[in-house]
């Protein structure tokens, strides 16, 4: 199934709005930066200002467009990962479930908040002329303001005139105003002027990424699930809502089952074959076919439905081959009777710092090191609880379906000790908890400051 490309906008009433609040916050600094001292130190984004990794949970679907004529389309990379006119970088998350656990925006920079909005509703999606969405705007210094949008109602976390440091959240991933997907849009404007951050070669000059993020161009797998009957997948809000039954276990017999794949990056003409394998390797049912498109696709569905006799308890296997190669494979157990299904926890994690100990001015991630389509024995979407903690202390408590968590730059000091505690969870049962970081010596009590 082709799905309709991740689209967006900002309303003209909100357009103006900001416009005029930039204005306004340009002619106080003007004034203010007679007095100062000048600042040659290049402008850089360190990193990117979304919870999750590029590539896995989020996907960079569309950058700005280079080409100044109608119609044609060219991102820096020379490549079509974007739609005529668009002035920002888009970073899809998986669904509206997702959306509904929380997958944090932050603050790229140290800057004061310029504009800020929030109360409007965040499933759309459908185009609808002037809808406004949630957002903030943030000043970063060097003639340079950012424009995050699309937040989730009830989210945004700061106000007008608010100073913030870098990894400070500013609100949750959604699908407010002018969108069709729930994502996070990311511009970047100089001097009333939008601009193309990364650099390539159809963007020639400077990167304004200190670590210019990876652009994910290979197919692979971002989602996978099992669930009993036949599965129906109709439209774009039925995708997005993600409501089907998922599960790991079925009972012996003849079962009717369907598998769900999202894609990224699907190359055009692909074919499919997915089997489903007993305990003893054998093929128990197979469908295999073109997916038909004649061109790439960058998100996409694969919606499969299988008959199998399932007729021999233990662990059996769902395998799915794209282009000839191996996409999932995928472990699911057969019972013998109804009373056995049960529900699992997820399945253990790792965690790691990044960096390993606090730099000053620097934010720290918490990164969860695990499969997109392991992530659970029952397929079930996944959250994290990230409980953050310096010389001993909370310093961040947060739970999140992304695969990252940031503490703010100015949280931590060179010779803090930091850890980061992460406890998946199905909604039902939480798997294993994982540890980054060394704990603080005891006795040693040292205050870490306020976090948002």
């Amino acid at each position: 199934m082709e799905l309709p490309l991740p689209e967006d906008s900002i309303s003209p009433a909100q357009l103006a709005r900001i416009e005029a609040a930039i204005a306004a916050r340009e002619r106080r600094r003007a004034a203010a930066a007679a007095q100062a001292e000048p600042d040659d130190a290049p402008f850089l984004y360190p990193f990117f200002p979304q919870a999750g990794f590029l590539g896995k949970d989020l996907f960079l679907t569309n950058f700005t467009d280079q080409d100044p004529l109608p119609v044609l389309i060219r991102d820096w990379d020379c490549s079509d990962y974007t739609y005529d006119g668009h002035q920002g970088h888009d970073s899809v998350i998986r669904s509206f479930r997702e959306q509904a656990i929380g997958v944090p925006v932050f603050a790229v920079r140290d800057g004061v908040v310029v504009d800020a909005h929030d109360g409007e509703p965040d499933m759309n999606t459908v185009w609808r002329a002037g809808a406004p969405a949630n957002y903030v705007i943030v000043d970063h210094g060097g003639g340079y303001t950012a424009w995050y949008f699309h937040f989730k109602l009830g989210s945004v976390a700061v106000e007008p005139g608010q100073q913030v440091t870098a990894g400070t959240q500013l609100g949750l991933t959604s699908s407010s105003g002018l969108s069709n997907w729930p994502h996070l849009h990311f511009e970047t404007r100089r001097n009333g002027g939008w601009l193309e951050p990364s650099t390539g070669p159809c963007r020639s000059g400077e990167s304004l990424w200190a670590s210019q993020p990876p652009v994910a161009r290979d197919f692979y797998v971002a989602d996978f699930l099992l669930t009993p009957g036949r599965l129906s997948i109709p439209d774009i809000d039925t995708f997005l809502l993600d409501k089907a039954a998922r599960t790991g276990t079925f009972v012996r017999g003849m079962q009717t089952f369907s598998v769900r794949l999202d894609l990224r990056n699907l190359p055009a003409r692909s074919t499919y074959r997915v089997a489903v394998l007993s305990p003893r390797g054998k093929v128990a049912a197979e469908v295999s076919g073109a997916f038909g498109n004649a061109g790439p696709l960058y998100p996409a569905l694969g919606l499969f439905w299988l008959d199998a006799d399932l007729d021999a308890p233990g662990k059996w296997r769902l395998r799915a081959e794209i282009d000839g190669g191996l996409a999932v494979d995928a472990p699911f157990t057969v019972v013998q009777t109804a009373r056995q299904v049960k529900n699992r926890p997820p399945n253990k994690i790792t965690a790691r710092l990044s960096p390993k100990s606090p730099v000053e001015g620097q934010v720290m991630a918490c990164e969860v090191q695990t499969s997109l389509v392991a992530e659970d024995p029952d397929f079930d979407v996944v959250s994290y609880r990230y409980e953050w903690k310096v010389n001993g202390r909370t310093a961040r408590s947060v739970t999140s379906a992304a695969l990252t968590d940031l503490l703010p730059a100015g949280a931590t000091r060179t010779k803090d000790k930091v850890t980061c505690k992460v406890t998946p969870s199905d909604g039902k049962k939480n798997g294993p908890a994982a540890l980054a970081g060394r704990a603080a010596m005891p006795g040693r009590t040292t205050p870490t400051g306020s976090m948002p």
